[in-house]
């Protein structure tokens, strides 16, 4: 191939005399070579400038600018405005020149008659132009049309003539650039063609969670709240814009690239989304969505691949450039620039890193899968405005190694994606390098998100503890706090769950235990001391005074060391101490009664008796218990999702936290709530008491006397007394109407000028304000005491100045497990059901009647029909109002193993086996029915020779799909050809008859 045009180019030598032809070649090669130098080196096309604007619709604006033709010539254009034109035909010294004196001109001209089908045009003129064929540019002039700048080279004869002679003064090549008005036809089809047009992409938005905002108070609220991301208008959205970005680069990108799915991929994320929207990990599946809309958004980030040119063809627009027109449908038409140079070698590293970006895509789409038996990991990543190629890899994808090669297509290209971080870099074959295994040793200053994964579905308990040992061990900067998602309205807080001190309140507890503990002790003394005589003087028996010591010492029992063991004993203590007061009120009037002169030491004994009713009626206790119960409310109301939300409704969802921030863990947990009717605690004292009390000899009316004579109610000023069935029924049917009303109120006074989302929060506002309820049941979470959802503030919270540290204990809770969360749909087998504590309790769940009671184990059947269709299915136990952790597992459907086998042209006894199913990552084990090994291939081409003869004419083949956990399998049967002469005694070739 030439490397130029004009290869031949004369070397003078002293002396020589010149010709034109010589001298020609000389100017032409020399011409040439900027031409070369213009359109193969650099680019040609309208490199900058030459925009067009139309100020009025009689005026066009062409703006400076400069543009290099493809056969090299360089238009250099200053900006000028048109009002006029004139009807020009091109001429034909440019359409039809005479070269023949000048063959190396055949390289310029031999492409000018390309423009004979726009000879007859309309030139631009300027509004000072002289030209007498001049014309004011009328209205809709520019419709239809286009404007191209025409570089009109012509060779024109220099001639000296004078009245006897014409000397030969030789020729000259005239360039002229002229903007000329063609019209849009078939004519023109030949050499002025579209281009496609740079596609100019939307990036997707992700929806916040939670905004518009709303309350959020149990754990079916917080999940709903996930749901938003895939809901049909929104997966259209992003399927529709993922497959006309594909649709675009389709044509630049590697072929058999496995790809296609971005054509459609909305069944693909549907499916997915079907699987894990009942499942505790819909969490996961939001963050999912949101690694597709960024991955999405990187490909439309990465600068379009622009065309780039190795070897030029002369011929796409030898003298002219177009400019376009006047309408933006007619952009398609105007020339672009090409590069050249080593475009097309950078281009070609774009191209592969533009295949990375979608093979990611496609991978995100088809490789979301929860890990099982996963544990908490924190993963040093970035947050912000950075592409999804610069944060962490999350844990919820499977094909790992596939997804590291294609997640960062920069460090892929650089042989550094090993350097990626990720919650899997501790698997096979991902990494050596320390930094990366266990990033937290090392410096997190690049840094500035942590993610946290691993803690959905887990054991509250466990995961708090797990979580800030982690935290505390490599010294992390973010707090973690836990929040309980149930409703605490009209219900009460258990308070056993107390862990902490009031010291205000200690003290109070301690001055009115202790003086308990003295006036009892000092009257069982007295007595003890003065039996004989109380007895002899049948004043008091010896029995009851030891009856009397017994009583008050186990009363002195309930009254424990420390305050937080007494409060969960208030209520039995307060009744026995009561039904005390009533008897030491009998003892005193049956002394009077029997001693109607009273002696010293029966009145000494009356005393002793009104020291301990004047410690009863002061009910110290009460007063202590009903403090701290109010603070233990009001405390524990810190603790509820739905109490946060309200102080910090900043709340965001991103798989984990920013440095200095708050890691917000949700979770369910209805046991802290005390039960409909909790068990009496020392009802063997209490009934000791009542039967002594009802033993004392006196008449009925005297002791209900006695009994009213105490306004007990007076000293007890915040017991309450909850309405009866029908009151509460009736209650709430007439409370949710006055709500309805006053919603219906306060939407129809809203102020029209607030946004929706402003109006919507005032609403929001106002239902929490309302949301008293009178009934009492105590709601059921299918989640119970699991991590369901986090969250994240971007600062340290929360200090209120209370003096109580409420703590969370580490006790062993009502747990089930399985060992295996996924089983196939055909399994027959029974698989047990580990119940950490109780037996005799009930299941719940999705798959509850798929459990059978064997003694006192439980075990699931897989292939009950209650679970047979493939889904993820969720089981819990109860017993005693005690719920357990919700265990979920996946029922899956066999798949169809699609193989094919085909006999070898040039050998009967050889059969190939291809997999139709492709892409196929699996590994498949083939066993060939004869004598040979047990083969495991990964290819999806695999082949065998079979020993056929007479007795073994045919062959089964077994295939069986390994790393799944149905065994899906196929048998292909081969056979012998038929034809041959099997029948034969002999044994030769033809046995086989290789036709047929």
């Amino acid at each position: 191939m030439e490397a130029y045009n004009t290869s031949i180019y004369p070397v003078f030598e002293a002396d020589q005399v010149l010709s034109q032809k010589e001298l020609n070649l000389l100017v032409s090669h020399l011409e040439e070579q900027d031409r070369i130098t213009r359109k193969n080196l650099i680019g040609l096309g309208i490199v900058c400038g030459l925009e067009l604007s139309f100020p009025t619709a009689n005026t066009v604006k062409i703006a400076c600018g400069t543009a290099v033709t493809s056969l090299g010539f360089q238009m250099n254009w200053k900006g000028k405005e048109f009002t006029q034109y004139r009807d020009y035909e091109i001429s034909d010294q440019f359409l039809k020149p005479d070269y023949i004196k000048e063959p190396y001109l055949d390289a310029i001209f031999k492409y000018a008659s390309k423009y004979e089908p726009i000879k007859k045009c309309a030139e631009l003129l300027p509004a000072d132009t002289s030209d007498e064929g001049k014309k004011p540019i009328p209205n809709n002039f520019f419709d239809d049309k286009l404007i191209i700048l025409l570089l009109e080279v012509t060779l024109i004869d220099q001639k000296n003539c004078v009245t006897t002679n014409c000397d030969d003064k030789g020729k000259r090549m005239e360039f002229n650039i002229r903007p000329l008005v063609i019209p849009i036809n078939d004519g023109i089809a030949e050499f002025i063609k579209p281009y496609q047009l740079p596609e100019s992409y939307s990036k997707l938005s992700f929806p916040r969670y939670n905004v518009p905002y709303k309350n959020l108070i149990t754990a079916s609220n917080i999940l709903d709240g996930f749901k938003k991301v895939y809901n049909d208008s929104f997966l259209t959205e992003i399927t529709g814009a993922i497959a006309n970005v594909y649709d675009d680069f389709k044509n630049v990108l590697a072929q058999g690239s496995g790809l296609s799915v971005l054509e459609n991929s909305k069944g693909t994320i549907n499916d997915t989304v079907d699987k894990y929207k009942t499942s505790v990990n819909i969490q996961y599946v939001w963050d999912w969505i949101f690694d597709i809309v960024n991955a999405y958004n990187e490909i439309i980030d990465f600068r379009k691949l622009n065309p780039s040119l190795c070897c030029v063809d002369e011929d796409l627009f030898p003298f002219h450039v177009v400019l376009g027109g006047n309408t933006g449908d007619k952009e398609a038409y105007r020339t672009p620039f090409i590069k050249t140079l080593n475009g097309s070698h950078e281009e070609d590293a774009k191209r592969k890193e533009l295949i990375l970006l979608f093979k990611k895509l496609v991978l995100i789409l088809t490789s979301f899968e929860i890990p099982e038996g996963n544990n908490i990991r924190i993963t040093p990543s970035c947050s912000g405005k950075v592409p999804l190629s610069e944060k962490a890899i999350p844990f919820y994808y499977d094909d790992i190694l596939d997804l590291n090669k294609n997640w960062n297509p920069e460090l892929t290209s650089k042989n550094q994606n090993d350097t990626i971080l990720s919650y899997h870099s501790n698997t096979a074959n991902y990494t050596n390098i320390p930094s990366v295994k266990e990033p937290l040793l090392y410096d997190t200053e690049p840094y500035n998100f942590f993610r946290v994964e691993g803690h959905i579905g887990m054991n509250y308990k466990k995961a708090i503890e797990n979580l800030n040992l982690i935290k505390n061990s490599y010294g992390l900067p973010f707090k973690v706090t836990a929040l309980n998602a149930v409703s605490f309205l009209n219900k009460e807080v258990d308070i056993s769950k107390f862990q902490g001190r009031w010291d205000d309140l200690e003290t109070d507890y301690d001055l009115a235990r202790k003086r308990v503990y003295n006036i009892t002790e000092f009257v069982i003394k007295w007595m003890d001391l003065r039996r004989n005589v109380l007895d002899e003087k049948n004043i008091i028996s010896k029995q009851n005074i030891d009856n009397f010591k017994n009583i008050l010492a186990q009363l002195k029992n309930l009254l424990t060391n420390d305050l937080k063991e007494f409060l969960p004993n208030y209520k039995s203590f307060y009744d026995i101490f009561k039904q005390l007061n009533y008897v030491f009120l009998f003892h005193r009037w049956c002394i009077q009664l029997q001693n109607p002169t009273l002696s010293t030491i029966a009145e000494d004994l009356i005393d002793r008796m009104d020291d301990i009713n004047e410690l009863f009626l002061e009910d110290p206790f009460t007063v202590i218990y009903e403090e701290a119960n109010l603070r233990w409310q009001q405390t524990y109301k810190d603790l509820f999702f739905s109490t946060f939300l309200q102080k910090h409704p900043g709340l965001e969802h991103k798989a984990g936290v920013t440095k200095g921030g708050t890691f917000v863990m949700v979770y369910v947990d209805t046991s802290i709530f005390k039960a409909a009717a909790p068990p009496s605690k020392y009802a063997n004292l209490l009934n000791a008491v009542l039967q002594y009390k009802d033993n004392i000899p006196i008449e009925a009316k005297v002791k209900d006397d006695l009994i009213k004579s105490v306004q007990f109610e007076d000293y007890k000023s915040q017991t309450k007394t909850k309405p009866k069935g029908d009151s509460v029924n009736k209650c709430k049917d007439e409370s949710d109407n006055i709500k309805s009303d006053l919603l219906e109120i306060a939407k129809y006074n809203l102020d029209t000028s607030h946004t929706v989302q402003m109006n919507a929060y005032f609403l929001e506002n106002l239902k929490g304000f309302l949301q008293f309820d009178v009934g009492t049941g105590s709601e059921k979470s299918p989640f119970q005491q699991t991590i369901i959802a986090d969250f994240y503030l971007p600062y340290v919270c929360c200090g209120d100045g209370n003096n109580l540290e409420v703590k969370i204990e580490v006790n062993e809770p009502l747990s089930i497990a399985l060992e295996e969360l996924k089983y196939c749909q055909t399994d027959v087998g029974e698989y047990e059901v580990k119940v950490k504590g109780k037996s005799g309790g009930n299941f719940t769940g999705t798959a509850k009647d798929a459990i059978v009671q064997k003694s006192d184990k439980y075990y699931l059947k897989p292939n009950h029909t209650s679970i047979s269709a493939p889904k993820i299915y969720t089981l819990q136990y109860e017993i005693d109002g005690e719920l357990s952790n919700t265990i979920e597992f996946e029922i899956v459907s066999p798949k169809s193993v699609k193989w094919t086998a085909a006999k070898d042209e040039q050998d009967p006894n050889k059969f190939s086996f291809r997999n139709t199913i492709t892409p196929d990552a699996h590994e498949y084990e083939f066993d060939f029915g004869d004598d040979s090994a047990v083969e495991v291939t990964k290819e999806n081409t695999i082949s065998h020779t079979f020993n056929f003869n007479e007795v073994n004419k045919q062959f089964t083949v077994t295939i069986k799909q390994l790393g799944e956990v149905c065994e899906n399998t196929q048998t292909i049967t081969v056979k012998a050809s038929t034809g041959g002469d099997f029948n034969n005694p002999d044994f030769n070739a033809t046995d086989f008859n290789t036709n047929q």
